[in-house]
């Protein structure tokens, strides 16, 4: 598989996009993605092989529901799917882009920044703390882009 080979586009098809997510490894809620303002999908032929969100929650946009299947990770499949979201946020006038996120490594390497301990990102994000998997098999980090 070549990198070119795979192509960015809108989606619509969140069914196929939490199916996705969930198959990478995200802790989904039951029922269907909510809050979806714009999805992008990366599409290998006829196949989602990466998606990434701008969510509006609690009275902000946030990147939300970034995944890439595993057997094309490591090819900037991701970044190129942030970077649609980063230009659909400036685009709205944001000057910040959030996210939470379950591999930060990943978001420092494309210009994010995790914030702090002490530090407090839009309250939205802060839900990673109830959920089971906090601290025992996910890591999570608040982290922020500006644009």
């Amino acid at each position: 598989m070549n990198p070119e080979d795979i192509r960015i586009r809108r989606t619509e098809d969140l069914d196929a996009m939490k199916a996705l997510c969930v198959s990478a490894g995200l802790d989904m809620a039951e029922g269907p993605l909510e809050g979806v303002v714009v999805a992008y999908g990366a599409y290998l032929g006829d196949k989602l092989v990466g998606c990434a969100t701008l969510q509006f929650a609690d009275g902000g946009h946030f990147l939300e529901y970034v995944a890439v299947d595993a057997s094309v990770r490591s090819r900037g499949i991701g970044a190129s799917l942030v970077a649609k979201i980063e230009e659909e946020a400036r685009a709205r006038g944001m000057s910040d882009l959030w996210a939470k996120a379950k591999a930060p490594v990943f978001y420092e390497r494309i210009g994010f920044r995790v914030l702090a301990e002490g530090e407090r990102g839009p309250k939205n994000l802060d839900t990673c703390q109830t959920c089971p998997q906090f601290r025992s098999t996910c890591f999570p980090a608040i982290v922020v882009k500006p644009l």
